[in-house]
């Protein structure tokens, strides 16, 4: 008989399944059964223990994934309501407005219109203008699909980030996955200036090139191949954010390039962050670009 702790490790080694599965199919129709069957449960109890382990229901977190992206392609895109309404599952501009009103409290065009005005405000502080984020310049590379190993959790940046690192070099390290050409890499997955803090969801990653079974926390996940813009943070985690907002306000509008719907991530150039002063810190922060 497995023991109470194989059965949580069990379980959130198939939920960790159908999360990255609703990550790489969201803009398709998600369907319980669809989902039920990637976690190996009946859709009786898999809807049920989806909500006690995300802390919400299944509906609820597509919707709200669905939303914020559509949020964020209204303040970085010049996609039309109407399209991105659509993309997000509503069948109707007025459909996606309403659902939008109530996640948001505002209206698509008004969340937009709030966006820049905030942005302009950024733009108008002397320590933004002064980064020398600003005269940034990008390395457009095209990379293939990476299989990484990851470990997700949910909160404030900083604190995820420290919780998953911490999570998933005890797996690597236990299991000799670290090679000399091993990659750390990070997926910011969330806008904090649109995603709950609590909801916020961050994947410590590393690359690897051998099998490797899944367990809990502990998951498989492919890194999308493509074009990316990629811009060097020289310095401390903590001013990351500094970085993608320069990158997002003043490259992209000027770039003509156009964002591809998959997520950014960060590339840790550092062998031992622990052990480097954070001036001397070196991020490689990735673009996906059309």
């Amino acid at each position: 008989m497995a023991s109470r702790s194989d059965t949580i490790t069990d379980h959130k080694e198939r939920l960790n399944r159908v999360l990255v599965y609703i990550q790489e199919n969201i803009d398709k129709p998600l369907l319980l059964g669809t989902l039920a069957d990637v976690a190996c449960f009946s859709p009786f109890h898999f809807h049920r223990i989806f909500q006690a382990y995300a802390g919400e229901t299944l509906n609820d977190y597509i919707r709200r994934i669905r939303l914020e992206r559509a949020a964020l392609k209204l303040c970085h895109s010049e996609e039309s309501i109407t399209s991105i309404a659509l993309n997000a599952g509503y069948e109707t501009s007025a459909a996606f407005s309403k659902a939008f009103r109530l996640h948001f409290g505002k209206n698509p065009t008004d969340f937009k219109k709030s966006k820049i005005t905030s942005v302009d405000k950024i733009l108008l502080d002397l320590k933004f203008q002064n980064m020398e984020a600003k005269k940034m310049q990008s390395d457009i590379r095209i990379s293939s699909n990476q299989k990484v190993l990851f470990v997700r959790k949910t909160g404030k940046y900083d604190k995820a980030a420290s919780e998953a690192w911490s999570t998933l070099m005890k797996f690597a390290y236990s299991r000799r996955l670290m090679k000399k050409d091993t990659k750390a890499i990070g997926i910011s997955h969330d806008d904090p200036d649109i995603t709950p803090e609590e909801k916020i969801r961050y994947d410590a990653c590393i690359t690897i090139n051998q099998d490797v079974k899944p367990e809990g926390e502990v998951g498989i996940q492919t890194i999308s191949g493509g074009r990316y813009a990629v811009f060097l943070h020289k310095g401390s985690y903590d001013r990351l954010g500094e970085t993608y907002k320069a990158i997002f306000t003043q490259w992209l509008p000027s770039s003509g390039e156009k964002l591809r719907d998959v997520p950014c991530f960060e590339i840790y150039l550092n062998r031992d962050p622990r052990r480097t002063r954070p001036e001397n810190l070196q991020t490689e922060i990735c673009v996906p670009i059309e």
